[in-house]
């Protein structure tokens, strides 16, 4: 059995093949495209390949594994001895992956498949063109208040209509600026509705994301994004494994009695973790009481707003993880769910 290590780039990777004895048999450099990685790679025994997590890592791992090789991915902050070497290049990066994977001492990344992967890239774009109004919102709020205009607060699609109303009292040459920018912003706006309307129109049948929209602030794009990074409830034991998945716990530092406490980790999908916290704001705002909102309102007075968010989103990822595990809806009241 042969073992190999890829270390991925972004227009070429290099890669290093040993045996058990972690002896080098071959090493070398392919481009990441696939006629060039499959004149590599088809040509080589059945062996098996490790690679980091990245971009191209799913797509390059269901490649392989039709030439016939098993494949790992691995978590790259797992992989120590790569970021601690103190001489690290991509040649001896490939190197010891290789000798991590002939030990067995590798992390395993649970890896959608390909269908899982394209369902989620609707919430991809529909993130990334939220994240640009968001941008152009912020500029013209600060162009405006650069010459003493001041708007009120408002949901960010009704930003364009308030600033119409003020279009009449602003200098022509301040018009002149921000016009292109609020035309791009309705074309955000149509485009994230359209985004919104396709994801319904593919999930909103799906049986688990209804389960999951009887939870107060939660809607088909919360729903579908946590459904979507979460996948197999199973993959987890307990709740609070779910959104340490999502990146929604403290980060944490104990050594002897040094005992730390940070903020919270950050890792894992940012689609889903955003839309936790969304739903958690929304909770809060909800008319209809229930046990988790009246938790969430006394964290806000004892901790702040902002964190009291993060803390119902880390709550409501832990319930929804339950909810998709034992198939059953959301219970208003912690008695009746007992």
């Amino acid at each position: 059995m042969q073992y190999c290590g890829l270390d991925l780039g972004k227009k070429s990777s290099h890669f290093c093949i040993v045996d058990k004895n972690r002896k080098v048999k071959k090493q070398g450099q392919v481009r990441n495209r696939l006629a060039d990685i499959t004149r590599c790679f088809r040509q080589l025994p059945p062996m098996r390949i490790a690679l980091e997590a990245s971009t191209k890592s799913f797509w390059l791992a269901d490649r392989l594994e039709e030439m016939g090789h098993a494949v790992i991915v691995v978590d790259p902050g797992q992989t120590k001895a790569i970021g601690a070497a103190g001489i690290k290049h991509d040649k001896l990066d490939a190197k010891v992956l290789a000798d991590l994977c002939a030990a067995n001492l590798l992390a395993r990344v649970d890896r959608p498949t390909e269908k899982q992967r394209l369902e989620r890239m609707i919430v991809v774009t529909r993130d990334g063109l939220v994240k640009s109004r968001t941008r152009l919102v912020n500029m013209v709020r600060s162009i405006l208040d650069s010459e003493g205009f001041e708007l009120n607060r408002c949901a960010t699609d009704a930003f364009v209509d308030q600033v119409s109303r003020a279009w009449f009292d602003l200098p022509e040459a301040m018009c002149n600026a921000i016009e292109p920018v609020i035309t791009t912003i309705h074309m955000l706006c149509e485009q994230i509705d359209d985004c919104d309307a396709r994801l319904k129109e593919t999930m909103v049948n799906d049986p688990s994301v209804k389960l999951l929209m009887s939870t107060p602030g939660v809607g088909v794009v919360v729903a579908s994004c946590f459904l979507m990074a979460i996948r197999d409830p199973n993959r987890f034991k307990t709740g609070r494994q779910a959104g340490a998945y999502l990146g929604l716990v403290p980060a944490l530092y104990q050594s002897g009695k040094t005992f730390r406490r940070g903020r919270i980790t950050k890792h894992g999908n940012r689609q889903a973790r955003w839309a936790l916290c969304v739903a958690a704001n929304a909770l809060l705002r909800a008319r209809k009481a229930t046990a988790l909102s009246e938790w969430g309102r006394g964290l806000v007075v004892r901790l702040g707003r902002k964190k009291a968010i993060v803390a119902i989103a880390r709550k409501l990822a832990s319930v929804m993880w339950a909810m998709l595990k034992n198939n059953t809806p959301f219970e208003p009241r912690l008695s009746k769910a007992a």
